[in-house]
């Protein structure tokens, strides 16, 4: 699966581009009065969406290579809650009851590197998720960077970080950290 425009081929039947849609929101702004905005909008209805993107494309990402994930474990290992994470990556319910749209970055990037994304793939979730991409001249990112080259875990990659003297991604379950080598 191939994912230069996310846009079309992921998330659901979106027909016109970006520059489209943003075209016609000018072209209403200036010659429709307000009251006809809800039109635009209804004609678009197809167009919006609940933005699905970050946990449909982490779905994809897993699913594409024939995995799956548990939900409660993924959480536990990140340190988060599961009701946290489902508002990011929801259950098969459309739309969901809660979607955490602008996830915290660093939630994001533990959750890459325990799914063992690409730095390509995590890239693509960072930008989803209107969350700053990783940038090499920055010292945490390149140190997640090369964690995510590595395909290192939360812990592994913690220990890397402290040795850089960069703030930790999140802490996980202590007893999995233990047992990590």
């Amino acid at each position: 699966m191939h994912y230069d425009k996310p846009d079309r081929l992921l998330f659901g039947g979106q027909k016109k581009r970006t520059t489209e849609i943003l075209n016609e929101i000018h072209i209403a702004a200036k010659t429709k009065p307000e009251d006809e905005f809800d039109e635009l909008i209804h004609d678009n209805a197809n167009e919006f969406s609940y933005n699905p993107q970050v946990g449909e494309y982490i779905k994809s990402i897993v699913q594409s290579r024939g995995e799956e994930f548990n939900i409660p474990q993924l959480a536990e290992v990140i340190g988060i809650s599961r009701a946290y994470l489902y508002q990011i990556i929801p259950a098969n319910e459309t739309p969901p009851k809660t979607v955490r749209t602008n996830p915290d970055r660093k939630i994001l990037l533990a959750l890459a590197l325990e799914l063992k994304f690409s730095v390509d793939e995590t890239q693509h979730l960072l930008k989803y998720a209107n969350q700053a991409e990783l940038y090499p001249r920055r010292k945490f990112d390149a140190v997640i960077i090369y964690a995510l080259e590595r395909r290192l875990k939360l812990v592994r990659t913690n220990i890397l970080l402290a040795s850089a003297k960069c703030e930790p991604l999140l802490f996980g379950n202590k007893k999995q950290a233990q047992s990590e080598p």
